[in-house]
């Protein structure tokens, strides 16, 4: 079996957002388990709201939606959700959010998985 990639995802920078997409959508298409854990203020770029949206590359998106195809689990720290004042259910429609703390991928069952920190 091979070794889930999980990203860590704290900054708000698109460019970096964007990256960390591309980097869990080619994984995820070489069939290794991936997941991407949203923190910090990263979870504002997930908001279901359109004055509000950092991830305007278009290829964004389809990187997103590709993440969807391929199962990738996605993640919100439900710690950066009380930092940022945000509730679960201001987060976008069209994806289905894991709500968890740092514990759920720092875990020991996961000892073998590779841990990116964007």
């Amino acid at each position: 079996m091979k070794n889930k990639l999980i990203i860590i995802l704290f900054s708000e920078d698109k460019e970096k957002i964007n990256y960390a997409l591309g980097m869990l959508a080619t994984a995820a298409a070489l069939e290794r388990p991936t997941e991407l854990f949203l923190t910090g203020k990263s979870i504002k770029s997930f908001l279901d709201n359109k004055n509000y949206n950092s991830l305007n590359y278009a290829i964004s998106d389809e990187l997103i939606s590709s993440l969807l195809e391929l199962k990738t689990k996605i993640t919100v720290c439900s710690g950066a959700l009380n930092e940022n004042n945000i509730i679960e259910s201001e987060l976008r429609k069209d994806i289905i959010f894991n709500i968890s703390g740092l514990t759920s991928i720092l875990n020991p069952k996961n000892s073998h998985d590779q841990i990116i920190f964007i």
